[in-house]
């Protein structure tokens, strides 16, 4: 084991309402006794995926002492959730510029004979979390400016 960044959950914050399960593709949540929890460390890659998506603040990431995160591991469940959450997860790696990680999922789906190809994020103009995402106002800027009248708008 090893100090590293990973997901903590606040028991008293979680209302078991598993919105952030989905958003965790590396498998490392589940629903248990009600509440989610992480059920191996192996599995969460403290990128924080789920946290966005719990709507009672309950997921942070913390610097601690956990089990060393283990891609193949990780890949083996993801190939099983279909192709969507294949590509999903391979964005995720390479938004966040995970390239050893990333690197270690494409060996193990040409391992496999799984091809899959990922978006080059930067010709779209954005890479990474949605919550890290550069946002453009100017269009918006450049309308809310023009004069409205009754026959539509005027510059």
């Amino acid at each position: 084991m090893s100090k590293r960044k990973i997901i903590k959950i606040d028991e008293e914050k979680c209302n078991g309402c598993s919105l952030c399960i989905p958003n965790c593709p590396e498998g490392a949540l589940q629903i248990i006794d009600g509440k989610v929890r992480l059920v191996s460390d192996l599995f969460c890659d403290g990128l924080g995926a789920c946290i966005g998506h719990c709507p009672e603040g309950a997921i942070t990431t913390e610097e601690r002492e956990a089990e060393e995160y283990d891609e193949e591991k990780v890949m083996v469940n993801i190939v099983k959730q279909g192709k969507n959450v294949i590509k999903a997860h391979l964005e995720h790696l390479k938004g966040h510029k995970q390239d050893a990680y990333l690197k270690q999922a494409i060996g193990f789906l040409k391992e496999k004979n799984i091809e899959m190809q990922i978006e080059d994020k930067h010709t779209h103009g954005f890479s990474g979390c949605p919550s890290s995402q550069v946002m453009d106002f100017r269009e918006k800027d450049k309308i809310s400016s023009k004069k409205i009248t009754a026959f539509g708008v005027e510059s």
